[in-house]
């Protein structure tokens, strides 16, 4: 058995949990939930999917390949949880991760407290381990770890920027970025400005994108690659992920990109996008901003 360990640092913050949400973790399970998605994005099927990640389907199920573990958590200094108002853009971001879990009108759910998230700097390491190897998906595999590695997150707001970590692992971004598009992904970089000083302003600058152009041109009730909140038949995660990335002076940068609808939508939302919903987008210039409200005499 082979294992490979990797060094991760959050760079926003990062509210996964398990049974407890008050309190946050990072858990392998949430690791291998995503890298399932990442191996389905890449044009993995189900049986492929289960014979790396396991099954337990019936008789014909099988164990997992591969192992997942997470050791050496080193939680950094937890600060007060941003204030943020309805009016600001970035509260997008912010308020599913404040009032989830309760259901009370105005009130914070258990995630909203300092023990809640897991904050920026924190440190952890990720071993995977092949159990028994798969000689013709591993290269799939590691295509998938890689993009993981690189604009993977973690957690509640994942699609949204939040949970988004680091890897010391040697990474070259333009070779993944050039895998994501073999592979039928859409990217879309931030340019004009490219970077910026912290988190903060970056989050905010791609929340106003996003809130104040995608969601005016896709509202969350129909259902769109963007994600939907209607009824059951169309409630769905997103396929479009906006994801900040630390860069060489130890700013931040940020893209958005689009998985294949084929593969990780549902009907609803994949047959009225023929085209990649990014493909209509330039994220170059001023963020957008709300248009003001009109004069009323």
């Amino acid at each position: 058995m082979k294992t490979e360990t990797f060094h991760l640092e959050l760079i926003t913050p990062c509210f996964c949990a398990g049974a407890n949400q008050a309190v946050a973790e990072i858990r392998p399970a949430s690791i291998r939930g995503q890298l399932r998605w990442w191996f389905r994005a890449f044009g993995g099927n189900a049986k492929d999917e289960a014979l790396i990640f396991g099954s337990a389907a019936g008789d014909s199920g099988c164990g997992s390949r591969v192992r997942i573990t997470v050791s050496d958590l080193k939680p950094a200094t937890q600060g007060s949880l941003p204030v943020f108002s309805p009016n600001d853009p970035q509260s997008y971001v912010w308020h599913y991760a404040r009032v989830s879990g309760t259901t009370e009108r105005g009130a914070s759910g258990p995630r909203w407290r300092p023990q809640g998230a897991l904050p920026v700097g924190t440190t952890f390491k990720m071993h995977v381990t092949w159990l028994r190897e798969l000689p013709n998906l591993k290269p799939v595999f590691n295509e998938a770890l890689a993009a993981f590695l690189t604009f993977g997150t973690l957690g509640l707001r994942a699609t949204r920027g939040l949970g988004a970590f680091h890897c010391n692992h040697p990474t070259d971004i333009q070779k993944v970025i050039s895998s994501l598009e073999g592979r039928m992904f859409t990217i879309r970089m931030r340019t004009d400005p490219s970077e910026f000083g912290d988190y903060s302003s970056a989050l905010k600058d791609w929340a106003s994108w996003l809130r104040y152009k995608l969601r005016k041109d896709h509202k969350a009730e129909r259902p769109s690659p963007l994600g939907g909140s209607g009824g059951s038949d169309t409630r769905q995660a997103s396929a479009v992920h906006f994801r900040p990335y630390r860069i060489g002076n130890n700013k931040i940068a940020w893209l958005a990109f689009e998985a294949p609808a084929s593969r990780v939508l549902g009907t609803a939302s994949s047959k009225n996008f023929p085209l990649p919903l990014l493909s209509n987008y330039c994220f170059s210039g001023p963020a957008p901003r709300p248009e003001p409200k009109s004069n009323r005499y």
